[in-house]
């Protein structure tokens, strides 16, 4: 893929990952350009801007993405729901990916899919105004190249329900990534934050196991650069190092446990 502006290859996040990449990636949850345009300067290979648990928006979504604008950091947005309108609204601002909570069920994961593509593979309705930027890109060339080239989709896996039908949502022709995030699925299998518990251990390992069975790639939230390496080293190729408001307060903890302060 090229960018518009200077001409200069860029790398393509859904390529990295059929190749087998590892891809490192940052959670937007702060509503505001600067700490977009602030971590964009560094080599993440994607954001995914958080709908569901952060306060943003649309119209701010819309605002936040342009920071990552000529750079080969790929937008991804975590919708708040597996809902038709929240999907069609972000891929029309400019989201070349997107995170589906919740996905428990073939069905749902299918509805995942069909919300996410324009017809007659899917049901998204026809509106890409800052997608085409403006009217500057030709229409038929998205229609025929985004959805195959450039849109990734991740489904997340946290629930029980998920895990018995991980094979069901695997068969599901569309999906790019299972994502785990470890809270959520530790929570529900009733032993919070416990990561390495037997129960945990073994949920992690059968979604590594029915990824690499249907060429699905894994990707989990981590919280420090002991635990990413611990899962990197696992097979997890889709992995979140840095959360913006995690690293805020990271950072200025450990300047004040240096100088004292607990």
């Amino acid at each position: 893929m090229q960018n518009h502006k200077s001409g200069r290859v860029v790398r393509n996040l859904k390529k990295l990952l059929r190749e087998g990449a590892l891809t490192l990636g940052g959670w937007i949850t702060i509503a505001h350009p600067d700490v977009v345009e602030c971590l964009s300067t560094l080599p993440f290979d994607w954001f995914v801007f958080d709908m569901e648990h952060a306060p943003l928006d649309v119209s701010i979504l819309e605002t936040l993405i342009m920071g990552v604008r000529g750079t080969d950091i790929t937008p991804i947005i975590r919708v708040p729901w597996n809902d038709i309108v929240a999907i069609k609204r972000v891929l029309d601002i400019g989201a070349k990916g997107l995170m589906i909570p919740w996905v428990n069920t073939r069905e749902e994961a299918e509805a995942a899919v069909k919300y996410s593509l324009y017809p007659p593979r899917g049901l998204r309705g026809v509106g890409p105004r800052r997608a085409l930027m403006y009217g500057s890109v030709d229409f038929l060339k998205y229609y025929k190249e985004f959805e195959t080239e450039e849109l990734t989709i991740a489904v997340q896996i946290e629930t029980e329900t998920a895990l018995r039908n991980i094979e069901e949502i695997a068969g599901v022709k569309g999906i790019d990534v299972f994502y785990v995030g470890p809270m959520d699925l530790s929570v529900n299998l009733g032993i919070p934050l416990q990561y390495n518990h037997p129960k945990f251990s073994e949920a992690i390992q059968k979604i590594l196991d029915v990824s690499k069975k249907y060429d699905i790639v894994p990707g989990i939230h981590t919280f420090d650069l002991e635990m990413a390496k611990r899962f990197i080293l696992m097979g997890f190729r889709f992995v979140t190092l840095v959360t913006d408001y995690v690293a805020l307060r990271a950072f200025s903890m450990s300047m004040l446990s240096e100088l004292g302060r607990k």
